[in-house]
């Protein structure tokens, strides 16, 4: 319709034009009305210049139309009428781009929102090596705010870095690092993919610590269960076989007149007898120490504040406090509250809050804080000292029933006190440098 019009209006103009043009020669040539043959070729120039115009605005606006397409600007309108149906087709293909742009526009936030949303971290890498995508869950897992290459990951570990670059699409790996002083296992597993003709790598950073304390915790209860049973069944008769033969000794030596020598073998075989009977009892009281590790505790749970269970701990300790002349300081909210079995978390805080005192022994200014702060809808209570740190040798360790530095420690402390955050669907989480320890309850 639009370009049959388009065609009418051009052929009556021509039409006017021809008409005009022939009438204005004829009056002119063959009349003496001059002067209506000058209006006539007036009206002529007139219709001239607005056909020109005519047609070259449906020109103008095809190329003002391609030009906003190539420039991804959809911002103009083409105002139309019934008839103009060319600024029509405009006005509707406009729309349709419009709407193009803004579901395409709708489904990068979705997917943005999504990769926001997930508690994976996730980086994607060109083929330059430059971040083009990066999520919270990174930012945070490797605490920077900002990663923008492999080279700046590789600033925060360069072992995760040379991992990113060496593994293939469909391998993981796990990788054991340190960042900020935070002992991490995470689980690395990359995806390539090409798009627009580019290559792209796309790394998953999963940091499955939790996991494996929980089969880790389980792989030694089961462990302790058998050597607590076989070293039982051993210690005990021998045990009570001393016990009665010691006795059975000092009673028919005692109601028998012996010579000097009889005495000294009494002494010998007494003297063995009680050996065996001490270092007997001492195994069993090493077993059944031991043997709490196995022992399935159950939480009486109720939702507790946190402060005055915090306080009732530094009362606890502050004989202790005082005489070690150790600052302590409690800067926990009060209108914190957690849903725990108060009996269970007063043994995890007591068990850090000594540990803490003996790290910081031989520092000139002692000092222990417990706070409270609020992350991701999880308290986070923290235990934490100014000593000298510890280890990253010994760090790996700290969780492993039995291990102990300590030559009067049983090794038992932090690996039930950790069994003991994960009754509560909790963690423990340790942080140490030169500058101190913070050991961290997460609930």
């Amino acid at each position: 319709m639009r370009y049959k019009y388009f065609r009418l209006n051009v052929v009556l103009r021509i039409l006017a034009l021809l008409i005009l043009g022939y009438s204005g020669f004829y009056i002119l040539t063959q009349t003496h009305f001059w002067l209506v043959s000058f209006w006539l070729f007036l009206a002529l120039i007139i219709i001239l210049i607005g056909l020109i115009r005519y047609v070259e605005r449906s020109r103008r606006d095809l190329t003002y139309f391609l030009l906003s397409i190539k420039q991804n600007d959809f911002s103009n309108s083409f105002p139309y009428e019934k008839t103009d149906e060319l600024n029509f087709a405009f006005h509707e293909i406009n729309q349709v781009m419009k709407n193009l742009r803004n579901e395409k526009a709708s489904n990068y936030l979705y997917l943005q929102t999504v990769v926001e949303h997930v508690r994976v971290a996730v980086l994607c890498f060109d083929e330059d090596d430059k971040v083009t995508l990066s999520n919270k869950a990174a930012k945070e897992l490797f605490q920077k705010d900002h990663i923008s290459s492999l080279a700046s990951l590789a600033k925060v570990s360069e072992e995760i870095a040379s991992k990113v670059e060496q593994l293939k699409s469909g391998e993981r790996e796990l990788v054991k690092v340190k960042v900020g002083g935070t002992l991490l296992n995470l689980s690395v597993q990359v995806t390539t993919f090409k798009l627009q003709n580019k290559d792209y790598k796309l790394v998953s950073f999963q940091d499955i610590k939790n996991e494996l304390e929980e089969k880790e915790i389980e792989s030694w209860q089961r462990l302790i269960r058998v050597l607590t049973h076989e070293i039982k069944n051993s210690v005990i008769p021998i045990s009570t076989l001393s016990e009665v033969i010691l006795q059975v000794f000092k009673t028919e030596v005692q109601a028998k007149n012996n010579s000097q020598t009889e005495a000294e073998a009494y002494q010998d075989i007494v003297g063995g007898l009680e050996t065996i009977e001490a270092r007997s009892k001492g195994l069993a009281h090493f077993v059944n120490t031991y043997d709490q590790l196995t022992k399935v505790l159950k939480p009486e749970f109720s939702t507790v504040q946190l402060l005055p269970l915090v306080n009732r701990i530094e009362n606890l300790f502050k004989p202790d406090l005082e005489a070690a002349n150790i600052d302590f300081k409690v800067k926990v909210d009060p209108t914190y509250e957690v849903n725990v079995d108060p009996n269970l978390l007063d043994q995890v805080l007591i068990n850090l809050v000594k540990n803490a005192i003996e790290a910081i022994k031989d520092q000139p200014y002692k000092s222990i804080q417990l706070s409270t702060r609020l992350e991701q809808d999880k308290v986070i209570l923290s235990v934490r000292d100014n000593g000298p740190g510890i280890p990253d040798e010994v760090l790996d360790n700290i969780f492993v029933p039995f291990y102990t530095t300590k030559q009067s420690g049983s090794g038992i402390g932090l690996s039930l006190s950790r069994q003991i955050m994960g009754l509560h669907k909790g963690s423990i989480a340790v942080k140490s440098s030169s500058e101190g320890t913070s050991f961290e309850l997460i609930f």
